[in-house]
């Protein structure tokens, strides 16, 4: 039988510990600083995201290297020992992060919050929220939800997926490679069959379903695949690796790939499809650091970054991850402001205040003194007594949050047949102060704008932006042959009046299409900015590329009507003129909507809702419970002028009409956060589903008056 102890090519010998590789401490330092720049500036490193690759390369290497010496020394690899070694590394951090962040959620977020945070951090704490954040993301809420406390927790989640599988799938390649006279080949192909497997995947699944391909397993085990590529091949390198020429190339290698990860990081940006073949990059670039060995010239970025703070920055890299992202979700409402660059700052030095201290009191303990020469099974055993007891936690917290819910959805409904709903409460006479307290909390997820009737469903002719599939069919024709054909165009906030558009399209049986793409115009000038920040080439070109389909499938078949509504006060478009944005604006809307209804098509443009200016949000509620008026904006301020609307009136076609119900939202010289009992905003820019409601008699009456 051939000696399986071939398959990394050396003799059994003790078991020795490693030095410490400072080459790759400074690319854990790296990767987190990627990740938490990235976070807290997304404008200044929109790809730092990649840190997570960086990340998850590095875990393919070192697991797999130390489980092939497991391999090597004993023919055997001891699981319940190395599910335990893991246990005892990373679930104390991180449940005491986790918990920490919910009871923290429970004091300074708003309550409609609450739910979704219990959900995910129970999601966390089972190493699933990965699977969870899939499966919302194939909605196009996701983009817009408010995040959770444990979000970040999905990269975690992807990892511990991988320790648990990953050593069964060596364990069996190794068994297998016992039996055939090439074990060497036979565990190279296994690993590199596994990780091309899923980097076809990966390519796949971006391509079609991209924001599911970010969170989910199988399109990321390639990446700690190429880790354990190298870990298996460095076995078999032998040789002087001090040999001058080695050195140079070494040093060329580390340069390299330190270039690889950082122009990934500068270049890529929100509209990157990731992780698909574009993650090569940062990977390659990793495997490239790692693959040259920790022996390097004087010349080489390895020497920079053998320096005491970047060793220090790699040692608490796992608690800086764990601590940055709910500090950044919780910091606002703790201080009850945006946050601003100092504020941003303080974040950092916060996070890394704690995560120094988790690392000191958390980490190491638990990794060496906790349970000192207890068994596998025993680790294993207290392991399940404190998750169970994290999970006691959040399900207490997710019962509160349910039971809190409900109520407030009965409130809603009791309230929503009177007079004094909502926007309803400015017309009728009978009514309290229509600026009074809301009777009803934001109830969360159940005001987001995004949403669809029963009738709505993905066409089968789609439209893309980008990847995403961005055109629902919603037939309330009920198999009329003279249904009449509306469109609903626009972004997130021509989405918020669906709450208003498909009750009107059940009355009168349309056929409606929607197509809404989030912080894209419809007009075909490019977005040059959205809220202050620059927009990269790539999100340029998905926003034209969409609107110029819409277009097309407009003119190529036109309908009766046609609904648009976008932020155009928060995305700034540049035709290349150099004109104000009001005169760019009446040119490119003349240009992308004058040929529509020049085919006779019906346009209405609605105007788009007051600003919240960072108080009229339900967090701002939350905080004044007594006295909405706190949150409220003064008119001038809150409603500037709206460049679409203002380019439709400018343009005085007769079937171009301009749908304005701002006087519903600001009723005098204020702009309300609170009417009619009601919270008007759902987050910081889209209005509550249902204040969208209680205008539908408002919306349907204006819509009339310009059919009559």
């Amino acid at each position: 039988m051939t000696d399986r102890t071939s398959v990394v090519g050396s003799p059994r010998r003790p078991q020795t510990k490693s030095p410490q590789r400072h080459d790759i401490q400074a690319l854990r330092a790296l990767a987190v600083s990627l990740v938490v720049v990235n976070h807290l500036w997304p404008s200044s490193l929109s790809g730092g995201y990649v840190g997570v690759d960086v990340f998850f390369v590095i875990s393919g290497f070192l697991i797999t290297k130390h489980l092939l010496g497991e391999l090597r020394r004993s023919d055997r690899i001891r699981l319940g020992q190395f599910y335990a070694r893991r246990a005892k590394r990373l679930l104390p951090a991180a449940f005491v992060v986790a918990v920490t962040s919910l009871l923290a959620a429970a004091i300074y977020l708003p309550s409609n919050r609450l739910l979704a945070i219990g959900w995910e951090t129970i999601a966390a704490t089972l190493y699933v929220e990965n699977w969870l954040l899939a499966a919302q993301s194939v909605d196009y809420s996701a983009q817009n939800n408010q995040a959770s406390t444990v979000q970040h927790y999905w990269s975690l989640s992807v990892e511990e997926q991988f320790y648990l599988l990953w050593p069964l799938l060596l364990l069996g390649a190794y068994l297998l490679a016992g039996r055939l006279r090439s074990p060497r080949a036979v565990l190279l192909t296994a690993l590199a069959v596994a990780g091309a497997a899923s980097f076809v995947f990966s390519v796949v699944l971006t391509s079609t379903s991209p924001s599911e391909a970010y969170f989910v397993t199988p399109t990321r085990v390639w990446e700690f695949a190429v880790g354990g590529l190298i870990a298996a091949a460095s076995s078999l390198r032998s040789g002087n690796h001090r040999h001058p020429v080695r050195l140079r190339l070494a040093g060329f290698a580390q340069w390299s790939g330190l270039g690889l990860i950082l122009a990934s990081a500068l270049v890529f940006d929100e509209a990157t499809p990731f992780p698909g073949y574009l993650a090569a990059v940062p990977v390659l670039g990793t495997a490239l650091v790692i693959a040259s060995g920790p022996e390097s010239p004087a010349w080489s970025p390895n020497t920079l970054l053998g320096v005491s703070p970047v060793q220090t920055l790699g040692n608490i890299s796992y608690s800086l991850y764990l601590w940055h992202w709910p500090i950044i979700i919780l910091l606002p409402s703790i201080i009850d402001r945006t946050l601003g660059t100092p504020d941003l700052l303080g974040a950092l030095l916060l996070s890394i205040v704690l995560a120094g201290l988790t690392k000191k009191y958390v980490e190491d303990p638990g990794r060496s003194r906790l349970l000192p020469g207890a068994s596998p099974r025993r680790v294993l055993g207290m392991t399940a007594v404190a998750t169970a007891t994290v999970l006691v936690i959040c399900s207490g917290s997710v019962a509160a949050a349910t039971l809190a819910r409900a109520e407030e959805v009965q409130r809603l409904d009791a309230l929503s047949g009177g007079e004094c709903f909502g926007a309803k409460s400015l017309s009728s006479s009978g009514c309290e102060d229509p600026f009074g307290p809301p009777q009803v909390a934001n109830i969360g997820d159940g005001e987001a704008p995004w949403f669809d009737d029963e009738e709505c469903s993905p066409h089968p002719d789609p439209i893309l932006a980008g990847a995403k599939k961005v055109l629902t069919l919603c037939d309330f024709s009920d198999g009329q042959d003279d249904s009449r054909s509306v469109w609903l165009i626009g972004d997130s906030h021509a989405e918020q009046w669906k709450a208003a558009v498909l009750p009107l399209a059940r009355e009168n049986n349309w056929t409606l299409h929607v197509s809404v793409v989030g912080g894209c115009p419809y007009v075909g000038a490019k977005r040059s900015a959205f809220m202050g920040a620059a927009t990269g080439e790539k999100v340029q070109t998905k926003c034209l590329d969409w609107s110029a389909t819409v277009s097309d499938r407009v003119l190529a078949d036109p309908p009766d009507l046609v609904f648009l509504s976008s932020f155009s006060v928060g995305e700034e478009i540049d035709d290349g003129t150099g004109r104000s944005q009001a005169e760019q604006y009446r040119t490119a809307f003349s240009d992308r909507v004058g040929p529509w209804a020049a085919q006779g098509t019906e346009v209405y443009v609605i105007r788009d809702t007051p600003l919240t200016l960072d108080r009229s949000n339900p967090d701002c509620l939350a905080r004044n419970e007594a006295s909405p008026l706190d949150c409220a904006n003064a008119k001038t301020e809150a409603l500037p002028a709206d460049p679409a609307a203002d380019a439709a009136r400018a343009l005085e076609q007769p079937n171009i009409h301009v749908l304005d119900l701002s006087d519903r939202f600001c009723p005098d010289d204020t702009c309300y956060a609170a009417i009619g009992g009601l919270h008007v905003y759902f987050d910081q820019d889209h209005a509550a589903r249902s204040y969208i409601r209680s205008l539908i008699p408002d919306f349907a009456q204006r819509f009339a008056a310009t059919t009559s």
